[in-house]
C-alpha cells in the first residue's frame, strides 16, 4: 500500500467513525424528545424508531460530509423505507411516519415536500449496461416504482408519512446535542460537556450493540437515569473519534489533574490486554500507588492519609501473588484483608488505617465479593476508577465512576 492508499483508507475510516457517532447523537437527540408515552429503539425498523400507541415514526440517519443531497441519495434511504411501508396493511399505514434526517455538503435551506412526481422522479434509475456482443455500455431505464409494486395511491400515501429533516455539520450537531444534555439534566455547561455528553454517547453505543430489541429500547427517563452525572462514562467511540494523545489529555484533565485525593477512598478496576503481562501491570500499579497513596508523606495527619484500592478482576490469582510479592520486594506495605496465611477475609484488616510508623501503600481485593465489601467498608467518599479494554465491569451506579476504555497500561499511565 502506497502512502496515498493509507492517507485515503485513514480519512475513509475516519468519516466512517464520524457517520456512527453522528448517528448515535441524532438518536440521542430522538430519546431526549420522547414525550412519557414513547419508546425508542435504536437499531430497529431504522436508525432509531420512536414507538407509541398512536404513531411510529421510523428515523434513518444520513451523514454525507462530501456529497450532495440529490436524487440518488434520496433514493438510497427512500427505497427500504417505501418496502417497509408497503409490507404495512393499508388501514395501518397512517399511524406510520418516515424520517430522513442527516447532513449533506450541500442542500437547499428548506427542503420541500416530496410529492408524487418528484417520488417518481427519484424511483427512475438510469444505470449502464454492457451490450455482451459489443461491450458498448449504454444507460438504461429502471423504474423502481414498477419493482416494488407499488400504485400511485401507494406512494401517495408515502408521500404524506415522509419527511426530511436536515441537521447541522458534525460539530455543529454534536453542540445541539450537548445543549439538549445539559437543558434535560440540569447541570452547567462543562459538566455537560465533560459528563454527560462521554455518558450519553457510551450509553447510546451500548444501546446499538445490544441484540435483543428490548435491550435496544428505552425511555427518555431510562435514559437519563442512566447517564445521571454521577457517573463519567467514556466509550471505544471517544478513543477513536479524538486519537490517543488529544483523548488521554482531556480526561487527565477533566478526571486527574486536580482532583481532592484525601477525601475519598479510590477503587481502580483495571482490565489489561492479553499483550500486556507483569511488567506493564507491575509498572501500572507502582504509577498509581507514586501518584494516589500518602505513605511517603510524613507531615500528613493520620486522617487525611490515604491509599488505593486495586481490584484486578481478569487477573489470576498466581498472578496477582507475583504482583504483591514484586510490590513487597520494592518496599511498599500493602493489605489483603488476610491477617496471616489461613485467617479469613475480613475488611478490618484490609482497611487497616495508614499512619507514619506503617505507612500502607496500597490494598488489594480478590474477586466481587472482596470489592464489594471494602465499598460497603469505606467510610468516606467512594470513587471507582475504571480502566478496561472491552466492557466495563458491572457496579453499583449510585457509586461515583469515572470508566475509561484503554488499549494499554502504557496508556492508562499517561491518563492517571
Amino acid at each position: 500500500m502506497t502512502e496515498n492508499d493509507a492517507l485515503e483508507a485513514l480519512r475513509e475510516a475516519t468519516a466512517t467513525i464520524r457517520g456512527y457517532i453522528y448517528q448515535f447523537d441524532a438518536s440521542i437527540l430522538a430519546v431526549l424528545a420522547a414525550t412519557s408515552g414513547q419508546e425508542v429503539t435504536v437499531e430497529g425498523v431504522e436508525d432509531f424508531d420512536v414507538l407509541s400507541n398512536e404513531t411510529d415514526t421510523y428515523g434513518q440517519v444520513k451523514y454525507y460530509e462530501a456529497q450532495k443531497l440529490t436524487d440518488s441519495t434520496l433514493r438510497d434511504a427512500i427505497v427500504p423505507m417505501i418496502e417497509g411501508f408497503l409490507r404495512y396493511p393499508a388501514v395501518d399505514r397512517n399511524r406510520k411516519r418516515y424520517i430522513l434526517y442527516g447532513h449533506f455538503k450541500q442542500a437547499p435551506e428548506d427542503v420541500p415536500a416530496i410529492l408524487l412526481g418528484d417520488l417518481q422522479r427519484i424511483l427512475i434509475q438510469r444505470p449502464y449496461k454492457v451490450d455482451d456482443a459489443t461491450g458498448e455500455k449504454a444507460r438504461t431505464v429502471v423504474n423502481l416504482q414498477t419493482k416494488l409494486g407499488a400504485s400511485d395511491q401507494d406512494l401517495v400515501a408515502f408521500c404524506n408519512q415522509f419527511t426530511v429533516e436536515l441537521s447541522e455539520p458534525f460539530d455543529q450537531h454534536r453542540l445541539r446535542v450537548i445543549a439538549e444534555l445539559r437543558t434535560a439534566l440540569g447541570v452547567t455547561k462543562i459538566e455537560a460537556e465533560s459528563f454527560s455528553y462521554p455518558s450519553a454517547l457510551s450509553a447510546m453505543a451500548g444501546l446499538s450493540s445490544a441484540r435483543a430489541k428490548l435491550d435496544r429500547t428505552t425511555t427518555r427517563k431510562a435514559f437519563l437515569q442512566q447517564i445521571r452525572p454521577k457517573m463519567a462514562l467514556y466509550s471505544a467511540w471517544a478513543l477513536r473519534m479524538e486519537g490517543e494523545i488529544a483523548y488521554c489529555r482531556k480526561i487527565r484533565e477533566l478526571h486527574f489533574a486536580r482532583l481532592n485525593i484525601d477525601s475519598h477512598d479510590r477503587f481502580f478496576v483495571i482490565s489489561l490486554p492479553d499483550t500486556d503481562g507483569i511488567e506493564e501491570l507491575h509498572s501500572l500499579v507502582q504509577h498509581i500507588i507514586s501518584r494516589w497513596s500518602s505513605h511517603k508523606i510524613n507531615s500528613k495527619p493520620d486522617r487525611e492519609r490515604y491509599a488505593p484500592i486495586f481490584f484486578l478482576p481478569d487477573l489470576d490469582p498466581p498472578v496477582l501473588a507475583q504482583l504483591k510479592l514484586r510490590l513487597v520486594g520494592d518496599s511498599h506495605k500493602i493489605s489483603d484483608g488476610y491477617a496471616f496465611n489461613g485467617a479469613p477475609f475480613t475488611t478490618e484488616h484490609l482497611m487497616l488505617a495508614q499512619t507514619r510508623q506503617y505507612p500502607v501503600s496500597a490494598r488489594f481485593v480478590m474477586d466481587h465479593d472482596q470489592f464489594n465489601a471494602a465499598l460497603a467498608a469505606s467510610k468516606r467518599g467512594r470513587l471507582i476508577i475504571q480502566l478496561h479494554t472491552g466492557e466495563p465491569h458491572s457496579i453499583d451506579p449510585a457509586i461515583q465512576q469515572i470508566t475509561v476504555p484503554i488499549n494499554a497500561a502504557s496508556m492508562a499511565k499517561k491518563i492517571i
